[in-house]
């Protein structure tokens, strides 16, 4: 559905929030039933992608996507499956997929680039990622300055030196890109034109690197895969971490008490607060993925600006701002904010968030 100059994201975020649930473990056969845990996951990527006055409504792509052809709805006992009607929620036992596309969905190889192509459907991708760029505090002058990069003359480059036959922004997938970057960056038209221009050519890059990335969350994917397959992890093991990973479980539900609120705002919603590691999962040992104390409930907002490094804390609670955050105030974030409890326990996690990632983003 496309209203008020975009695509509606509920059906999309819906489809999102179900690959999420199968990846931790908590899907385990094609039956998906409205929980609290899908509500959650789909709040977290319609946060991510609504405009406008898009409203948070979960319900609605789960009794309505049946109009799609792969999405099935199967009635509770007592009713008739062929009178099933949409809108009697009290009459549905749950949702179900077309085989294909829940296989699909299972897979770590295909569901990345699955992820990708839901996503994509929303709305062309130089919109969506001018979109994604304000939203992080890019100035809509350097938004547009790396798309126009992207778009044209690094595409033209990549054209010329036979590594792309089209624009970047018509690639299928961050692993198509990544594909073709890796040699573009070697191409010594490109040291010396990013030398000579103060590296603003490797800053378009790797902007909408993340983008895709985080579209198709390519680091989540990777990870959850890697723990399904470690060897010596027993089942409870490997279903504590991947719900970890995901910021949920144990984990989530420890730092959620620990801090009662998001830990600088104090914004106390849980279905909007995320539990961010602060040693980031791929630098932590299972032991510190694991540990409450590795912790920060944050809004989304704060969040993603904490992952990517853009702030931190200095060891009073302090708020750190990376110069490269061109716009904090659209994330909300000023120089007053500060941990709203003592640090102790988190010292040692934060030191090495502040040396290894805030150092780098500045």
């Amino acid at each position: 559905m496309r209203l008020a100059g975009h695509n509606k994201p509920h059906k999309v975020c819906m489809l999102l929030a179900v690959m999420d649930l199968i990846g931790s473990g908590v899907i385990t056969e094609n039956k998906i039933e409205f929980t609290d845990q899908l509500r959650q996951s789909f709040s977290k990527h319609f946060e991510r992608l609504r405009a406008g006055d898009d409203q948070d409504s979960p319900e609605n792509p789960f009794f309505y996507l049946t109009s799609e052809g792969f999405w099935f709805l199967q009635a509770r006992p007592g009713y008739e499956q062929v009178k099933l009607d949409r809108y009697s929620k009290s009459k549905v036992a749950y949702a179900y997929l077309d085989a294909g596309l829940f296989g699909y969905m299972k897979s770590p190889i295909v569901s990345p680039d699955l992820r990708y192509a839901l996503t994509q459907n929303l709305t062309n991708l130089p919109e969506l990622y001018l979109r994604w760029a304000k939203a992080w505090g890019l100035t809509e002058q350097t938004a547009q300055q790396y798309l126009q990069l992207i778009q044209f003359r690094l595409s033209a480059m990549a054209q010329q030196a036979h590594l792309a036959v089209k624009p970047m922004t018509e690639l299928g997938s961050w692993h198509q890109y990544e594909k073709l970057v890796t040699p573009l960056r070697e191409l010594q038209e490109f040291k010396e034109a990013d030398y000579q221009e103060n590296y603003v050519l490797s800053r378009a890059l790797g902007s909408y690197s993340d983008f895709l990335a985080e579209l198709a969350q390519v680091d989540m994917t990777q990870d959850i895969d890697d723990i399904l397959h470690r060897p010596g992890l027993v089942q409870t093991e490997k279903l504590a971490l991947i719900k970890a990973r995901m910021g949920q479980g144990v984990f989530r539900q420890q730092v959620l008490s620990r801090w009662n609120g998001c830990a600088v705002t104090g914004y106390q919603t849980p279905t909007v607060l995320v539990a961010s590691h602060i040693k980031p999962w791929r630098h932590a040992s299972d032991v510190e993925r694991l540990d409450p104390n590795n912790g920060l409930m944050l809004i989304p907002n704060l969040d993603k600006a904490f992952d990517k490094g853009f702030i931190s804390f200095d060891e009073q609670g302090g708020i750190l701002i990376s110069s490269r955050l061109e716009r904090p105030e659209v994330l909300g974030i000023n120089s007053a904010l500060r941990l709203r409890q003592s640090l102790t326990a988190q010292q040692d996690y934060l030191a090495h968030h502040r040396s290894l990632f805030f150092a780098n983003s500045e």
